[in-house]
């Protein structure tokens, strides 16, 4: 009688099922201590995420009010946070699937876990350089601003790139004070240049640079002067000096850079190198042109850098620029696995797998009777 027990090199196929079984249990495993609700700043994302949605909800109902009209073929959210695509406060081009992409909430939500995570604390004073290019992103620096009880000194700039903050009657000087005035935050800012206005010469025209003088003009914010790419080197100490002053000396929590200014940047490689969001480690330049974000960084002073929206919003698991409209978000952080227990399981089941190849590959195989 034949007594073949199993051909050499296989498993039974009741052992397979039990190794599959034990994989399964596993994964179960990783589910059960998946991190729900272990977030320390879960509170204020979403307080940050609310004041974002009714920031954008009030500069929506004044553009309609005033009769600005909203462009459904390309504000396809119809956000109102979309200008046009050309104008003379338009200074260089600009990503229409970024700029719609940037009025998501959940960046405002991505703001305060890197304000958190760059150890950023309630009452701590953070400089910040907004862009007129990005207003959406500027509401989600002030909405976690807000959200974190921080105090901000803050210079804007006037000129903006496409499909930015670009509408003579509604700029980002405006909206910033209609934020303010509706009582949703009070942070306002301290100055404001022209921006990218002076290199291109206030456009085909020529009347960007006074619609840029006159937005910061009723809104009662002091004129930074700059001379664009021929003063650069000067404008960017002028800035530094400034945020010292505004500071008194101290330094502050944290820099925070929204867009591509020149003065944050500077004419340097290494600025286009940057990656987007908080800078893990200090970045270097010998450059005498480099921007501020150099200089804030080699004063030990994090930075969180807002540029680059497609990498950005992967990293935070933000969709871009989806269609149609995105879902209502709640606020809370994608829920994370267990390296710890995931390192475990894996171990636990190469462990199994070894010690069963062991087990069979060292029975013998009877032959058969003769």
């Amino acid at each position: 009688m034949n007594r073949h027990l199993h051909r050499p090199g296989s498993l039974p196929n009741v052992v397979l099922g039990l190794l599959s079984v034990c994989a399964l249990v596993a994964l179960l495993l990783l589910e059960v201590a998946r991190s729900y609700g272990s977030d320390p700043v879960l509170s204020e994302k979403a307080t940050a995420m609310r004041l974002m949605q009714q920031s954008l909800a009030v500069i929506k109902a004044e553009k309609l009010r005033s009769g600005i009209k909203i462009d459904a073929s390309i504000d396809i959210h119809e956000t109102g946070m979309i200008g046009q695509r050309y104008n003379d406060l338009t200074t260089t081009l600009g990503s229409l699937p970024s700029k719609r992409t940037s009025t998501d909430p959940l960046f405002a939500a991505a703001l305060v876990e890197m304000l958190d995570k760059a150890n950023v604390h309630k009452g701590d004073s953070v400089a910040i350089s907004l862009s007129s290019s990005f207003p959406a992103l500027n509401i989600a620096v002030l909405s976690a601003a807000s959200a974190l009880g921080l105090k901000t000194v803050i210079i804007s700039s006037a000129g903006a790139s496409m499909y930015g903050a670009n509408d003579p009657d509604m700029t980002w000087l405006d909206m910033e004070r209609l934020l303010e005035e509706k009582w949703l935050w009070s942070h306002r800012s301290a100055a404001a240049s022209l921006g990218g206005i002076v290199d291109t010469q206030g456009g085909l025209d020529g009347t960007g640079i006074e619609l840029g003088l006159l937005s910061i003009r009723r809104n009662h914010v002091s004129l930074l002067e700059e001379g664009g790419v021929s003063t650069q080197r000067r404008d960017i100490l002028r800035r530094l000096d400034l945020y010292d002053a505004m500071l008194k000396g101290s330094k502050p929590a944290a820099f925070i850079n929204v867009g591509a200014s020149q003065t944050a940047l500077g004419n340097t490689l290494e600025a286009y190198r940057l990656a987007p969001g908080l800078l893990e480690k200090p970045v270097v330049s010998d450059d005498p042109e480099r921007g501020v974000i150099f200089h804030m960084s080699e004063r030990g002073v994090p930075v969180i850098h807002l540029l680059k929206i497609r990498s950005l919003a992967k990293s935070f698991h933000i969709p871009f620029d989806p269609s149609p409209v995105r879902q209502t978000h709640q606020g809370a952080s994608p829920a994370a696995y267990s390296r710890s227990a995931a390192l475990m399981c894996l171990l636990a089941l190469l462990a199994l797998m070894a010690l069963t190849k062991y087990h069979y590959s060292a029975r013998t195989v009877p032959h058969p009777a003769s």
